[in-house]
């Protein structure tokens, strides 16, 4: 029986090597004008308004590649590919096309090389956040095209290039898709009753999820809370025993661990955030119009270069300390109380929250309209 299995997943593994290697074949004439690669099927709610805009208002067929043999376009106009680990850095050696869409940093650092057989490499965030801090060093360097969420992401790149002398990029001023995602998905009529609790991945061992976390969870539903726990996607690559342990020690009281490919159904039920630092906070507090809570002991530094923008404050600590409720592991006692005080006054910064999204994010809810108008200046 066991040879049996080993003979079965060796033919198998042949299989997906084979169909990984199919985009190179049926592309070696052709140079096609639209490519999209995702890592994995959760990054495709960032993608989808864009693909379908395009989609509907190109006569193009649209490639899209990933490494996720479940992440496919329901779309007649898509051409879904499959992409094996192994065979990432060969197929984009040879892959030819003249726009490339990716929410990979590091592009020419990391998984992803690039060469002369991509006329335009484009990203597109899969983040709301500032682009000095949580990333690294050399994110963005080798992008020819950025669609950027807000005039800050676009003056963070430009003191970039200006300080290492790089090829000024095209900048486009899109917003961020998401945003629009979200609005269009959220049902904001469910009767709240949990705490959502996602930390941010970060690459210091120091951090949220591995100091503090399962003791807060413990703290909550103590106080009967009704928990929602949503790990970041890098979690489950990093942190493998740490989730386990957090689904062990809860898994039969009043808690919910969240690994559904998309996350607006945990902000649909959830009457607050807690967080350390993720982008998430950004998306729940703009769009679900409830507070964050924010566990303030560890900061997320990715760049060690941070301090070079340091005449450039964070659109993460602008809304953090502008609109968000910090408290410290020394709170966790009274964390009913700062839950409880946060729902009344958030209330009354939704007149200023909503002056900062328009004074700080291109197109909020119009990012179609955009489209509408600069498709071809993208491509």
């Amino acid at each position: 029986m066991n040879t049996f299995k080993l003979i079965k997943n060796f033919f198998s593994k042949i299989k997906f090597f084979v169909s990984s290697l199919d985009i190179l074949q049926d592309l070696k004439n052709h140079k096609p004008k639209i490519v999209f690669f995702s890592e994995h099927k959760s990054y495709q709610k960032y993608s989808k308004i864009l693909i379908d805009f395009i989609s509907s208002n190109n006569s193009e067929k649209i490639y899209y590649l990933s490494l996720d043999k479940d992440d496919k376009i329901i779309n007649k106009k898509v051409k879904n590919y499959f992409i094996d680990l192994r065979l990432v850095n060969y197929i984009f050696k040879n892959l030819k096309a003249q726009n490339l869409f990716l929410t990979v940093t590091d592009l020419g650092n990391n998984l992803i090389k690039k060469t002369n057989n991509i006329d335009n490499y484009i990203y597109y965030f899969h983040s709301p956040v500032s682009t000095t801090k949580n990333y690294t060093t050399k994110a963005f360097d080798n992008y020819d095209t950025i669609m950027c969420n807000g005039q800050f992401q676009i003056d963070e790149i430009r003191v970039r290039e200006n300080l290492k002398n790089l090829t000024k990029k095209n900048l486009i001023p899109s917003g961020y898709f998401y945003f629009d995602y979200l609005i269009k998905n959220i049902n904001h009529n469910i009767n709240l009753k949990k705490i959502l609790i996602a930390p941010s991945w970060n690459n210091q061992m120091s951090n949220f999820i591995n100091e503090n976390f399962v003791k807060l969870i413990d703290v909550l539903i103590k106080k009967n809370f009704k928990v929602i726990f949503r790990p970041h996607p890098e979690h489950f690559k990093r942190s493998k025993n740490i989730l386990k342990k957090i689904k062990n020690n809860f898994s039969q009281q009043n808690f919910e661990f969240d690994e559904d490919a998309n996350n607006f159904k945990s902000m649909e039920e959830a009457k607050c955030l807690i967080t350390d630092s993720s982008g998430i906070a950004i998306e729940y507090m703009l769009i679900m119009k409830r507070p964050v809570l924010y566990l303030d002991e560890y900061d997320k530094i990715h760049n060690s270069e941070f301090n070079d923008y340091s005449n450039l404050q964070t659109i993460d600590i602008k809304i953090k300390n502008n609109f968000g409720y910090l408290f410290t592991k020394k709170d966790f006692d009274i964390i009913d109380n700062i839950i409880n005080n946060s729902q009344d006054d958030f209330q009354k910064k939704l007149p200023l929250l909503k002056h900062f999204i328009n004074e700080h994010f291109f197109n909020f809810g119009k990012t179609k309209n955009f489209l509408k108008l600069n498709l071809n200046k993208i491509l």
